[in-house]
This record gives C-alpha cells, structure tokens and sequence, in this order.
C-alpha cells in the first residue's frame, strides 16, 4: 500500500467501481476525501491518516486499503423478545378501501401473496378495514384470498392513524400471520409504521422484488438503496410478520374469479381510548387541463438523458400520438427543465407498467428501472450498446435516436395508411407487442 509524507499508509480509489454516494466522504474523520468533477471521490493523500474507514463503509468495494486491522470481538446476538416463531403462519395481505373500493396495489400484493404463500405451502389471508365493506371482502376472495379478516365499524368509515393503527394491529395478533404486505400508498405508507412499532417487528420499505429463502424460509425484501445506486436485499430473522411495503403497478394484478370460494371472519375489536380526531372533509385533487396520469397510461414513450433535446420534443410526441401514448421521462429530463415531474418514471417519480414502453435515450439507472420494470413489452433505442437498459429490453435498437425514431414513425404511418384513428392507434400498438 502507498504512504504519505508522515508514513500512513493511504487507501486508493478505484474510479471505474465509484457510484458517488458520498458515504465515505461523511466517515472520513478528517475531511481528506471530496468528489471531483466527474462524480467520482478522490483522497488527498497528505490528509490522510490511514484508518480504513472509508473501506468499510463503501457499499460497492470501490476503496482499496489493505493493512490489517485488528478484528472485533464477536458479540454474542441478544435475540429480542418475540413469541415461538413456529407459531406464526401464512401471507397477509392489507386490503386498503380507497373511494369505497378494493386499492388495485391490493390486488397486485394478493397475487404476489400467493406465489410466496404457495412456497411457504401456507394460505393468503386478507386483512380489510372499513364500514359496510363486505362486497369488498367477497371480492377479496375472488382475486385469490383464501380467508378474509374484518373489522367493519363505523369509526372505520375514514382513515385516521390512530383506528386504523390499533385496529389492524389488533387483526395481526389474532391471526398471527408470517407475512404482512402493504401497499405503498399515502395511506399504507403511514399505517404501516404504526403497526410495525406496536407489533415490535422490522419493516422494509418501497420493495421492488419479494421472495422466499429456500433455506430458512426468511422473506427476502429487495429495494433500492444508497440513493437508488444498488439494490439491498433484506430479510427479518427474529420478529413477526415481516413487513413490507410495496409500491403500486410493481406487481401484476390478479386475475378475479367470481367462483373463487374462501372465508370470511368478522372480528370485534375495542376502539382506541380517548378523544378521536374528526374529519371535516377530505380534499380532493382538482384535475387539471391537460395533465396525465402517467401510472394509467397503456403506453408510453420516454424521454431519457441522451434525448434531452427540445426539438426532439415534437418527434417523440409524434411517436406518441401515432401509438396513442404518452410522452414521459427519466429524472435528468425533468432536471433540465423540458417536462414536469409529474411524468417522470423512476424510484423518485411514479411506478409505471403499461402494455409497452418504449425508452428512446434511456441509459437505464437503477433508479429507472425499478420505476418500469412491470412493463409488458419494452423497446429500447439507445447508441451505447452496453447500456443497462438493453438488459430489461425485450427489443433493443442500437443507434442514434435521430434516424431511429423517425424511421419507426413512417413504418407506422406506412402500415396504417392515411387514415389516423384511435383505432389504427390501437392496432398499431399491437404491432410493436407483437413483435
């Protein structure tokens, strides 16, 4: 290993492995690391006083050090209070009402149950609060729920933290379940915490992939993390249910099936104490002209870095309009000031999975990918034939987005004659699935 001027033995930087989190910049002692123009860190190495410790802490082996430390003692893993794990069993879903209705996150998190439930050979159970929600229940049942448990009571008529927690809490320890899944919605995002702490267990959140460790059984939880460069997968050894939250459109809906039968348990409950809040009104979101939805959206044609081009601006609409589309885009498009949040896709936009997707650009960061990755078909165009993108893509097209995307719309224009309809629209999209 290299010293310094005092003898110090210096740690190195490996730039190719560098993601630029900046987490050893915060644990070095003395300030003797800084980021350089290209994102990547550097060490002053007259600063540097050798003590490894940004060698630990990088997420991606990014820092070399080699000189030997000297190990810590082992300590003895205190294993937290809980009940016989062996007591616990089977995959709760919570079925959040929105509107009267079953959320479709619900739905997509039943489906998902069932896969790790069958894995588990264990049942899928589904959690529902409300009042005057049994068709909801039975419909539970028809997307896959083996038993449905409810807490049907007026002052559950409208979300407040403090019933809902204690109610869903309550339902937890009556069916003792291994699993519990929420959706990551505004709501889920905020009872979910609530019920963690009263059931004294981990919870992981925003999960983009879910399974089952073949081994020990554990429910493996993978998100984004480090600021979306890596992806952690995280399980929960000692407490129940493990807990996980997933966001919407990560997961493939059920298929309902009105013949499906199950079981449904009404339970009694005791309503928290003290005065409860009182909801006057719930606000609604005014729609606005001329905005889109792009969760809903059944295609998509996206924007990324290497198509942050206003005059591309047009093309891409073009493109959108010929395959009845919408236009979106990845965060750097946003950054730059060429379209509003509210269509980007990614871990800090919105989850998206229409019918296609096509990414005209997009490099296909991490932080991207977790957004788009329920897609059904994806189309890529982009000039570096070793971007990540093409790993995901089910058609790639290498090369400059100029020439591509203008040869597809007048192949589309060809195949569908003069006459432009919603339903030539439609048909053509149908093309691009189809291939």
């Amino acid at each position: 290993m290299p010293r310094n001027k005092k003898g110090f033995e210096i740690a190195e930087i490996i730039p190719d492995n560098c993601i630029g989190c900046q987490i050893c910049t915060g644990e070095c002692p003395v300030g003797a690391i800084q980021m350089t123009a290209e994102g990547v860190a550097a060490i002053a190495a007259e600063v540097c006083i050798g003590c490894g410790k940004c060698s630990e802490v990088c997420p991606v082996g990014a820092i070399r050090f080699e000189k030997k430390r000297r190990q810590k003692p082992a300590q003895e893993i205190q294993r937290p209070v809980t009940d016989d794990l062996a007591e616990y069993r089977d995959v709760a879903i919570f079925i959040e009402v929105t509107n009267g209705q079953g959320a479709p996150v619900s739905w997509e998190l039943v489906e998902k149950g069932k896969e790790l439930a069958e894995k588990q050979k264990a049942k899928v159970l589904g959690l529902l609060l409300g009042y005057q929600v049994d068709k909801i229940a039975q419909e539970a049942i028809a997307y896959g729920c083996h038993e449905v448990h409810v807490i049907d009571d007026p002052l559950l008529s409208g979300y407040l933290s403090k019933t809902y927690g204690k109610a869903l809490t309550d339902l937890c320890q009556r069916v003792r379940s291994e699993i519990l899944l929420i959706g990551a919605t505004l709501l889920g995002r905020d009872l979910s915490g609530i019920v963690a702490t009263r059931l004294n267990t981990g919870l992981t959140a925003d999960c983009t992939a879910l399974d089952i460790d073949e081994e020990k059984g554990y429910l493996l939880m993978t998100r984004p993390t480090f600021g979306g460069n890596i992806m952690a997968t995280i399980y929960c050894q000692y407490h129940r249910p493990q807990m996980s939250t997933v966001r919407p459109k990560v997961m493939k809906a059920a298929e309902k099936n009105p013949n499906r039968k199950g079981d449904i348990h009404f339970h009694s409950w005791d309503p928290p104490g003290g005065e409860l809040s009182r909801v006057v009104d719930f606000i609604k979101e005014v729609p606005q002209i001329g905005r889109v939805d792009i969760g809903h959206a059944p295609a998509l044609v996206v924007a990324g870095k290497g198509a942050c081009d206003r005059a591309s601006m047009p093309m891409l609409k073009e493109l959108a309009d010929l395959l009845g589309a919408v236009v979106a885009c990845s965060r750097p498009v946003v950054e730059s000031g060429l379209m509003p949040y509210e269509r980007q896709v990614g871990q800090t936009g919105k989850t998206v999975a229409p019918n296609l997707y096509i990414g005209v650009g997009v490099s296909g960061a991490v932080q991207h990918l977790v957004g788009m990755q329920g897609s059904e078909k994806i189309l890529a165009i982009n000039s570096d034939p070793q971007a990540p993108i093409f790993r995901v893509a089910d058609v790639g097209l290498v090369g400059d987005y100029l020439q591509v995307v203008p040869a597809l719309i007048a192949d589309l224009k060809k195949r569908m004659g003069k006459n432009f309809t919603a339903e030539s629209a439609k048909n053509a999209e149908k093309t691009i699935l189809a291939k």
